[in-house]
């Protein structure tokens, strides 16, 4: 960058501070700044001109100087007080509108060497009421300046005063225009906006909202120097407070401190309790009112002079208090309901997040439950039930060694079974490739046959079914714990496994020769296989006689 455009831009940004700082959200100076300078224009301009005002020069003079004076009063009190510079903002739109119809009468003439500011006045009177209020208070001003303007014009023309009205009437159809113009802009008129309050990760403890980042935003929004937040949550019996710069402290409040029936204000309001006023958001955007002003949280915090955000969200409720606002105005309210909605949406936001992760959680740990259930859990009671065997065997006085090497053998497979358990914990339950069922779950039976001491078969025709990679793993759990119920609760020695599949529905069959179980209306369906078909979407059916049970699984083959 050349040396010489340093300063240039060091200027330009100490400029644009500037106005940020006095100007940004703070209409109300806008307009006072605005009435001031357009009166001085036009008292300029009439004291230039030698033909001006064409009547009644000493009273316009007067009149014109007094409105200058009041322009400049009215300035000084939009930059140091936001209650009167609201609480006079219909009294000087109506001396405005006044003075735009005095004008008329001073400077109107069948002479064309003056230009009549009634456009630049017009446009100012529209542009004031949309900016300050909206666009019905816009219409209703066009409505009636117009009217007047007419009227003023046909009266001087009724007393013979020197007057065009060809020029007066043309005016007449451009302050018509022009304000269509102005009442469609004020109604499309964009709402004040302010920043997406968005969290840091991390940033907040689950067990609460994230406080002080709301805290943090909405001081930022503004402007202000200090502030604090309150928050009771709907099932907690307590409100938590965090504050910035002000001495009512951290931590969690008793009843006795901010009464939890009401501890918040009813609305955004600017506030200023010594002196009884209260600024709210009205029907025609705010409105001033005096008496009590209710907001315990500004009272807990010694806070006299500010702006209250209470906010509403899922889980609870709370209020951002806020002081030390530059040019505090009615602009920061409307600001404000904007700021207390973001944090609103915020703690909704954050509540939905650790929904999210706690339901996570409760899947994975059910999940783990599951394997662990259907693999370690079961061959456990399946080693149990071999050492019981070997025990009689020995006890009978028969050799033990080929029994023992038969469950060494049983439990190094089990054993690979519990490390892949800990692999998907570690890595992530990866999705197995799509196979057919003897790929697929055909190693798995022989590995049970040979565990359990008994034949768990594939029928021959299922063989072929291709099983998708998505269901593998889930449908194997479900045969290693029908295989081990058949075996330990009906004493099978024969497990048939059989696989068909129809119009886009995988359909399971496991059968065995066990004695079955008592079946009535209250049997309880084995949890583990049942919670496997619920999350795959499927059903689960079990039949049971004194030759076996039989258990049918029917499971859809395009993943949910």
């Amino acid at each position: 960058m050349p040396a010489s455009s340093a300063p240039v831009n060091l200027t330009h940004m100490r400029v644009r501070h500037f106005f940020a700082r006095e100007f940004e959200h703070r209409s109300g100076r806008i307009i006072a700044l605005c009435r001031l300078l357009m009166a001085v224009v036009f008292f300029v301009a009439l004291w230039l001109a030698p033909d001006q005002p064409v009547r009644s020069g000493p009273t316009g003079y007067v009149m014109l100087f007094g409105y200058m004076m009041l322009a400049s009063l009215m300035l000084l009190i939009a930059w140091r007080n936001w209650w009167w510079d609201e609480r006079l903002a219909w009294p000087m739109h109506a001396v405005d509108v006044l003075l735009f119809l005095a004008a008329v009468y001073f400077t109107e003439t069948n002479n064309d060497s003056f230009t009549s500011p009634f456009l630049a006045f017009f446009s100012y009177l529209m542009l004031s009421a949309t900016i300050r209020w909206d666009w019905r208070v816009t219409a209703i001003t066009s409505a009636l300046v117009s009217g007047l303007y007419l009227l003023t014009g046909l009266a001087m023309n009724s007393f013979d005063l020197d007057l065009d009205m060809f020029r007066f009437g043309r005016r007449v159809t451009y302050m018509v225009l022009l304000s269509l113009v102005l009442v469609w802009f004020a109604l499309q008129r964009r709402q004040q906006s302010v920043e997406r309050f968005i969290d840091p990760p991390g940033s907040a403890d689950d067990r609460l909202p994230p406080m002080l980042e709301a805290l943090r935003y909405a001081m930022a929004q503004v402007g202000a120097t200090a502030g604090a937040i309150a928050w009771a949550d709907d099932e907690e019996p307590r409100i938590e407070i965090r504050a910035i710069e002000l001495g009512c402290g951290s931590g969690q409040l008793s009843p006795e401190a901010l009464p939890p029936d009401e501890p918040f204000a009813a609305g955004p309001q600017l506030f200023d309790l010594p002196r009884r006023r209260i600024l709210r958001i009205g029907r025609w955007r705010c409105v001033t009112a005096r008496g009590e002003v209710h907001d315990p949280l500004a009272r807990h915090c010694g806070v006299t002079r500010g702006l209250a955000l209470p906010f509403v969200a899922v889980k609870g409720r709370g209020e951002v208090l806020l002081t030390g606002i530059p040019g505090v105005n009615a602009d920061h309210v409307e600001i404000g309901a904007l700021i207390a909605r973001e944090v609103g949406i915020g703690f909704d936001r954050q509540a939905t997040l650790a929904l999210v992760r706690e339901s996570a959680v409760t899947r994975m740990r059910d999940a783990v439950a599951r394997d662990l259930h259907d693999t370690i859990a079961q061959s456990l009671a399946g080693a149990s039930l071999r050492l019981e065997g070997l025990r009689h065997w020995i006890h009978d006085g028969n050799d033990p060694e080929n029994e023992i090497q038969a469950i060494k053998a049983a439990l190094r497979l089990e054993q690979k079974q519990v490390r892949g358990l800990i692999d998907r914990l570690r890595h992530g339950e990866s999705v197995l490739a799509d196979g057919t069922a003897a790929a697929s779950i055909g190693p798995m039976l022989r590995d049970l046959s040979e565990y359990w001491s008994i034949a768990a078969v594939l029928d021959e025709s299922a063989g072929r079914i291709v099983i998708p990679g998505w269901m593998a793993h889930e449908l194997r759990q479900v045969l290693r714990e029908a295989v081990a119920n058949a075996v330990r609760h009906g004493g099978a020695s024969r497990v048939a496994i059989a696989l068909a599949e129809e119009n886009g529905m995988l359909h399971l069959t496991v059968s065995d020769n066990g004695t079955g179980f008592p079946v009535t209306d209250a049997t309880v369906l084995p949890r583990s296989i049942s919670e496997r078909a619920g999350a795959l979407g499927g059903t689960l059916d079990i039949e049971s006689a004194a030759s076996g049970a039989r258990l049918r699984l029917t499971l859809p083959l395009r993943a949910r």
